[in-house]
Parts: structure tokens; C-alpha cells; sequence
């Protein structure tokens, strides 16, 4: 892949903020169309190497970027996203493109509307740039499938980008676009962030609508395929436990923005009058923070070479004033947790077919009994943060791995200085699954990389509804650590992309 570069092009927009990017467009510094020119070449330039946009939506944006200056050309403003480019998650619905959650079945399914997340992105004025790729049916650890192929880590191009959201993490990472929406059932947005050194946020559980995302969301609305293509429709009454939407980015600002934008109630009873407001955060600064950090366990243990990177951060915290507890766990035991997880692992298999491998599949009234379980693990929480902001952990055991072409459950995946995990063990997903089970929002922020060049992220998780003090969290953290500053990967900065 050889790449041109253009001297009188500032390709360094494609790594500001989101909020950078929309305010020099409103004074005038950038127009919209500049910003998705530059955006739609370093895609076409460097994507062929990483594979995260895989579904192009060019020539519209390029036309929207136009409205979006003439409008502000009119001082209109469309929203906090004005003229600002974006891509989102396959799976999710956009209007006239692929819509199959990689699912190869689903191949030629054409979304006849956007899905909710999508459309209150739009509605703030972002301009889509594109779809990014995924595993089939969003279940995996790694971003690879028959549809669109395999995502590479653009820190290391033999490893992967993470799942679900892979193409998320590594189209944010290689600066394709400002912001992103993922989806996160059991670590989808928050793994990914961590293996490519960006941010992401899972929402608490009614914060994050997924309606609109496949396959769940269009399967009851699909129409038969005699001769045509699918056609996907938006079906507003789709729920699915567990699952959310959330946005991905490179600063913890961005992350705000964005769940300010989504985290509106359902449209059905926003219509009949039913609003909220997120709870601000609970700390004003780092020294009024109280966090508890339980940054490894026996029976999940952490990648060496990623603690001391988790330890780095968390003494950063401390050192600029945040009371810090160590080892605390919400449940007293390292063994009670493993039975919230086990309760988590139980609703996969219950309510979602593409979990099923992991084991069983539950009766109705199995199902019901895990919900009680599920009650009370939601209380564990509550009482521990009624003493804590936040809680400091890893986002997943080890750092991103090498591509592998073996299902996940024939997997073994490898870390520093700790046993092997077997792909079949359920555990791997320890510190994913123990916060979604209980609908806790959880941000990843980078912390630094390896010796061997490979980001790593901490998750920050706040009591339900909490999602700004998650969020302020890794604001704060990015002032103090160095490390949870984003930094493009070497070889797709500015000066590493013109030689490749």
C-alpha cells in the first residue's frame, strides 16, 4: 500500500475530537466537507490494511457535508455533531445499506430505516461515513467473518481489533472517523477499546437502545426472500436483556457528548411525556473521588506486563489526591463473584441462540428464577458503591491477542507471567460479564502499552445510572496519567502512514 500525502492537507484533523472538529466547524476553521474529504482519503488510503470500514457510504456523506455547510454558510446549526464525520456498527440499522450482524444468511439484508441510536446521532448532525465490521452475530472476541473478512489491530496487524465492535475500536484508532456506535453484551465495546487504546462506554441497561440492531431487532419484521433482497425494518418494540448501545471514541469528552445525545428515553414514552436527566458525577475532582481498585484475581489472573500498567494508573489517581482502597471486591469473595458470573453466563445461554455453545439453553421458568439470582447480585452492587464512586479493573485478562481462524470455545489465549485460558472457560469474560449482568455502566479509558508496543485500557465501573461519574472518572484520569491519553498506533499516525 503506498501512500501520496498532500502538503497543503492538515490530515491532523482526523484525530481530533469529536468536539474539536464540530467547533472549528461552527468559527469557521474547517468546513464539514474538508473534514469528511480528508476522513473518506485516509480510509481509502490506509483501510485496506486494517479492514474496519466495510460498509461505504461516501458519496452520501460527501452530499450531507455539503447541506452542512450551506447551513451553517445560513448560521444554522443541525446540533453538537454539526458536519462531523462518523461510522457505526454494522449491525446497526442505516438507511439503503447491509445490515446482516455478519451473519452470512443475512447477506444482501437492506435497512429501510435507521435504528434509534443511528437517528439521534443524525438528528445532532453527524454525518455516517460508513459501517464497521464485526463477528457474526456479535459474539467473539475477535472481528472476523464470511461477509466482510477480518479486522487487524492497527497496533500490531497479526493481532486482532477485538469484538464485537472491532472495526469500531480500529476505524476510531486509525482516526476513519470522530466518533463511533458500538454495542456491548459482554464486553463488545469495552474489549475492543482496550485492545486498540481508545475509549468506550457500555451504558446502564435502559440508557443504551438497541432498537434497530440486528439480528435480533429486524428478524420478527423480515420479510420472506423469494427473488429480492431483505429488507430490514426498524421494530420499536425490541428489547434485549443485557445488550446496549454506547458510543466509542478517543477522549472521555467525546464519550459524554455522545451519551447526552442517547441516553433519552424510549420513543414511545418519550412521546407521552417521559423525560430524565443523567445524574452529574458524584466527584468534582480527583480528590473527592473514592475508588476501589480490584485490578487482579486468582482465578481470572491479569496479564503482568497489563497490571503494572493497571497499578500505573491507579497510583496517577492517588498521587493527585483520589482515595484509593485496594483489593476491595463488591461481593466479599473472589467466589461469590465467580457465581454472579456464572449467573451471567446462565442468561446468555437462556436468551440468546448465538450463546448457546457455551452450554444449555434454559427454560421459561429457569429463566425467571436467574432474574431473582440477578436481583440480588444488582443489590451486592448497590451497597458497595453507597461506599465507593467508582470500581477499578481490568477490561479483559490479557491484551489483544494473535488472529486466530478456531472458534472461541477451541481458542487458548496467552498472557505474561499467567496460565493459559481455554477459550471454553466462560471466565475469560470475568470482568465483562460481572458488570453487565448487574446493568452497571462501565468506561474503558488506555492506560499505556506494553513493552511490546500493545495498548491496554482500565475499566472504570459506577453504580447504575451513574454513567457521568464513570465517564468523569476517565476524564480525570486523562489529565493526571499520561498513558490515558489517546495516541495514534505508530504506524497510522501521521508520519508512520505516509510510509506504508
Amino acid at each position: 500500500l503506498v501512500l501520496g500525502r498532500n502538503p497543503q492537507v492538515d490530515m491532523s484533523w482526523c484525530f481530533k475530537t469529536a468536539a474539536e472538529q464540530a467547533s472549528a466547524i461552527q468559527f469557521g476553521r474547517v468546513s464539514s466537507q474538508e473534514l469528511v474529504k480528508q476522513h473518506i482519503d485516509r480510509i481509502e488510503r490506509l483501510d485496506e490494511a486494517v479492514n474496519a470500514v466495510v460498509v461505504r457510504t461516501f458519496e452520501q456523506a460527501r452530499l450531507r457535508a455539503a447541506q452542512a455547510d450551506a447551513a451553517t454558510a445560513r448560521h444554522e446549526s443541525w446540533g453538537p455533531l454539526h458536519g462531523v464525520p462518523i461510522t457505526v456498527k454494522e449491525a446497526f440499522m442505516l438507511t439503503g445499506t447491509p445490515t446482516t450482524s455478519a451473519i452470512p444468511e443475512l447477506d444482501g439484508c437492506i435497512a429501510q430505516a435507521n435504528a434509534l441510536g443511528v437517528q439521534r446521532l443524525v438528528d445532532a448532525g453527524a454525518i455516517i461515513l460508513g459501517k464497521t465490521n464485526l463477528p457474526p452475530y456479535c459474539a467473539d472476541l475477535q472481528s472476523a467473518n464470511p461477509v466482510y473478512g477480518r479486522t487487524s489491530n492497527p497496533h500490531d496487524l497479526g493481532r486482532t481489533a477485538g469484538g464485537s465492535s472491532g472495526g469500531s475500536a480500529a476505524a476510531i484508532a486509525c482516526g476513519f472517523a470522530a466518533l463511533e456506535l458500538g454495542s456491548d453484551i459482554g464486553g463488545s465495546i469495552r474489549t475492543p477499546a482496550h485492545f486498540c487504546g481508545v475509549c468506550g462506554h457500555k451504558p446502564s441497561y435502559g440508557l443504551g437502545h438497541i432498537h434497530g440492531h440486528a439480528p435480533g431487532a429486524t428478524h420478527p419484521a423480515l420479510d420472506p426472500r423469494p427473488q429480492g433482497k431483505l429488507r430490514a425494518r426498524f421494530d420499536p418494540s425490541f428489547h434485549h436483556q443485557l445488550a446496549v448501545a454506547g458510543p466509542m471514541a478517543r477522549s472521555c469528552a467525546d464519550l459524554e457528548l455522545a451519551m447526552r445525545l442517547l441516553a433519552r428515553p424510549d420513543p414511545a414514552l418519550e412521546r407521552n411525556g417521559w423525560s430524565f436527566s443523567l445524574p452529574p458525577p458524584r466527584m468534582a475532582d480527583a480528590r473527592s473521588l473514592r475508588a476501589a481498585a480490584w485490578l487482579d484475581t486468582k482465578a481470572v489472573p491479569t496479564d503482568r506486563e497489563y497490571l503494572r500498567l493497571l497499578e500505573g494508573a491507579v497510583a496517577s489517581l492517588a498521587d493527585a489526591g483520589a482515595q484509593i482502597d485496594h483489593g476491595v471486591q463488591p461481593f466479599g469473595t473472589e467466589e461469590k463473584a465467580l457465581q454472579a458470573m456464572a449467573i451471567y453466563v446462565s442468561l446468555l445461554q437462556a436468551g440468546d441462540p448465538a450463546f448457546q455453545q457455551l452450554g444449555r439453553a434454559y427454560s421459561h421458568g429457569e429463566w425467571l428464577a436467574l432474574e431473582v439470582k440477578r436481583s440480588f447480585i444488582k443489590d451486592a452492587f448497590q451497597a458497595f458503591f453507597d461506599s465507593y464512586d467508582v470500581l477499578l479493573c481490568p477490561a479483559l485478562p490479557i491484551p489483544a491477542f494473535p488472529h486466530s481462524s478456531l472458534g472461541f470455545t477451541q481458542r487458548t489465549y496467552s498472557g505474561t507471567g499467567i496460565p493459559d485460558f481455554s477459550g471454553s472457560d466462560p471466565n475469560v469474560g470475568f470482568w465483562a460479564g460481572l458488570f453487565t449482568v448487574a446493568d452497571l455502566p462501565a468506561t474503558v479509558v488506555p492506560v499505556g502499552r506494553t513493552p511490546s508496543g500493545l495498548p491496554c485500557g482500565m475499566q472504570i465501573v459506577a453504580g447504575n445510572f451513574q454513567d457521568l461519574t464513570a465517564i468523569g472518572v476517565g476524564k480525570i484520569l486523562e489529565q493526571c496519567h499520561p498513558g490515558a491519553r489517546f495516541a495514534p498506533p505508530p504506524s497510522f499516525g501521521e508520519q508512520g502512514a505516509s510510509k506504508l
